[in-house]
């Protein structure tokens, strides 16, 4: 029998980093020698202490089903940090623990949205925001933020987007792919319209413990004037190093909690019960491992920035957290590499990769045709090796 794809699946495309990471394992089992930046995962352990617990958990015999919601104990905790960290005051079945935040986040999608929904989704935006949108019937409307704004969503952009349409607002602060970190002040300025108008939000903080410079910022439930429209979305994977683990959740009013309950008990149920073991012993435990990470990333940061400000035609901002630089290649576009001229980032990345042996993600994949952008979650060693490479491949396109 003949396959034709569903409407569904032909409305959306792959997400380019999970492809990426499969191209560079492949081209490793060519033999070829790949420096792979292109990947948003920390290369740290997860800490001992959180191994050791899902250890014990699977030697007590924790390997049943758990809630769908998750176990009240992490529910609980999640709940208590919120509070100590932000002063929000959220009830354990106010929240929900998925298999991972992107899964918080689409189950969020499709408790809210409805075909002819708007959903407002700045640009540059992470990979699976407008799929997603897509998969639950709404519309992306895409708000373009540019580099001399810091690629921050402006209150007079916010005004300029909001419909009669408009559903959802989200807002992924510190952002992937450009680092992009919102002030106190920024955000109460966008709250202030927020709070003008019937929409929702949906915070996408799973870098927030990934700040530099000492920025002041804070997580959206601090602002209690917009609790009953929040949705805030985090997790475990880039704080604790907890990627393969696959542990994230969602705090939100409850009959959101509760939608996002009944779907999420028709797809996944609940989330291994072994990494809510080990998510209950990171969030309740020491933090210093955090902080020890923080200041790794830190310290890359300020390198490879440095590395690239000296390198002709390009140009790239200093961004204040997680751990990705959004480089402007525009200068580069146009030009040829190896013989063949270059009309696009995904051009110059496939250039990239196959000539000098780094594997960036292609600013296409993000709403941008003048950007690349590079993961500098990896030890320094391998950054000098790559800052090196992108030197020498990026000169010669300008040569």
């Amino acid at each position: 029998m003949h396959f034709q794809e569903s409407q569904l699946a032909t409305r959306i495309q792959p997400s380019q980093t999970v492809a990426l990471t499969g191209l560079v394992a492949e081209l490793r089992r060519q033999g070829k020698d790949i420096i792979d930046l292109g990947a948003g995962e920390p290369d740290f352990a997860t800490p001992e202490p959180v191994c050791s617990a899902a250890i014990a958990a699977i030697q007590k015999g924790k390997t049943k089903y758990t809630p769908n919601t998750g176990t009240m104990a992490l529910r609980e905790a999640i709940a208590a940090n919120l509070q100590k960290e932000y002063g929000a005051v959220y009830q354990p079945n106010e929240i929900i623990v998925s298999n991972g935040a992107k899964q918080s986040v689409y189950n969020a999608m499709l408790s809210l949205c409805n075909p002819g929904d708007e959903v407002i989704l700045p640009a540059p935006y992470w990979v699976s925001y407008p799929e997603q949108i897509a998969m639950a019937g709404a519309t992306a409307k895409v708000v373009v933020n540019p580099d001399n704004d810091d690629f921050k969503l402006t209150p007079a952009r916010l005004r300029a987007a909001i419909s009669p349409r408009t559903k959802l607002l989200i807002l992924n602060s510190p952002s992937n792919p450009t680092g992009t970190v919102y002030t106190v002040d920024e955000l109460q300025a966008l709250v202030d319209i927020i709070r003008q108008h019937e929409f929702f939000v949906l915070a996408d903080e799973i870098y927030l413990k990934l700040i530099y410079d000492g920025v002041q910022t804070t997580s959206l439930c601090a602002f209690p004037e917009i609790r009953d429209r929040l949705i805030l979305i985090n997790g475990f994977s880039k704080s604790y190093a907890m990627t393969g683990w696959r542990l994230g959740f969602a705090a939100a009013p409850l009959p959101i909690v509760k939608t996002m309950d009944k779907i999420q008990s028709h797809t996944t149920s609940n989330a291994c019960s072994i990494s809510q073991e080990a998510g209950l012993a990171a969030i309740s435990g020491n933090q210093e491992a955090i902080e020890m990470m923080r200041q790794s990333f830190d310290e890359r940061r300020r390198f490879v920035h440095e590395s690239l400000s000296r390198i002709p035609g390009i140009s790239v901002r200093l961004p204040k957290g997680a751990f990705y630089m959004f480089i402007n290649v525009g200068e580069l576009i146009g030009r040829q590499g190896n013989g063949k001229k270059l009309n696009s980032p995904d051009d110059i990345c496939q250039h990239l990769v196959a000539n000098a042996g780094v594997a960036l993600v292609a600013g296409e994949a993000f709403g941008s045709m003048l950007h690349v952008r590079l993961s500098y979650a990896t030890d320094m060693k391998t950054l000098q090796a790559a800052m090196q490479r992108l030197e020498k491949a990026f000169g010669e396109m300008m040569a």
